[in-house]
C-alpha cells in the first residue's frame, strides 16, 4: 500500500510540474532561490529551466567549498600523522574510517591508563580533540561528495528526459 501511495503522489507531483511548466510561470519559491543564487529571472524561464540553473549553481558553489576543506590525500595525511603520535598501527590498505575508529579506541585505552595524571590526560584531550576535528573534516567531505554525486546523477536524468533517452 505504501508503494502504491508514494507512486500516486509521485503522479500527481509529476502532473503538478508538468502543468506548472505548461503555463511557463515560476514558483514563489523557485523566483527566491533564483534571487539567492543570483541568477536573473527571464521571461519565458520554465520550472524545469529554472530548477536546472538552480542545481547547477549549487553545483558550483558545492566545487568552491570542497576546493576549501582539505583534499582527502591531505586529510588522510594528517590522520596518518596523529596515528603516529598515539602510536596507532595501521597498514596501507586500511581505509580511513578504520584508522580514524583504531585512534579512537586507543585514545579510549590510553586515557583509562593514565590514571588521572593531569599532564598525561590534557595530552590524551587534545589528541582527542584533533581526532574529533579529522573525524568530522572526514564526514564534510563525504557529504559533499555524495550531494555532488547526486546533484550530477540529477542533472544527467533531467538531460536524458529532455533529450527524450528516458
Amino acid at each position: 500500500m505504501t508503494q502504491i501511495n508514494s507512486v500516486n503522489a509521485a503522479q500527481t507531483q509529476a502532473a503538478a510540474l508538468g502543468a506548472q511548466e505548461e503555463t511557463d510561470e515560476l514558483s514563489a519559491s523557485t523566483k527566491k532561490q533564483l534571487e539567492a543564487l543570483g541568477i536573473t529571472v527571464t521571461d519565458g524561464m520554465t520550472e524545469s529551466e529554472a530548477q536546472q540553473k538552480i542545481q547547477q549553481a549549487r553545483l558550483e558553489r558545492q566545487a568552491q567549498e570542497g576546493a576549501q576543506m582539505p583534499s582527502e590525500t591531505e586529510l588522510m595525511a594528517d590522520i596518518k600523522t596523529l596515528a603516529g603520535q598515539i602510536g596507532v598501527v595501521y597498514s596501507d590498505s586500511d581505509d580511513t574510517e578504520a584508522i580514524l575508529a583504531s585512534i579512537g579506541e586507543e585514545l579510549e585505552a590510553q586515557i583509562d591508563e593514565s590514571e588521572n595524571n593531569p599532564q598525561e590526560l590534557s595530552t590524551l584531550m587534545g589528541y582527542f580533540n584533533q581526532l574529533r576535528t579529522l573525524d568530522t573534516t572526514y564526514d564534510e567531505i563525504q557529504s559533499v561528495q555524495d550531494k555532488i554525486y547526486a546533484a550530477m546523477d540529477l542533472v544527467s536524468q533531467d538531460r536524458k528526459q529532455a533529450l527524450g533517452l528516458e
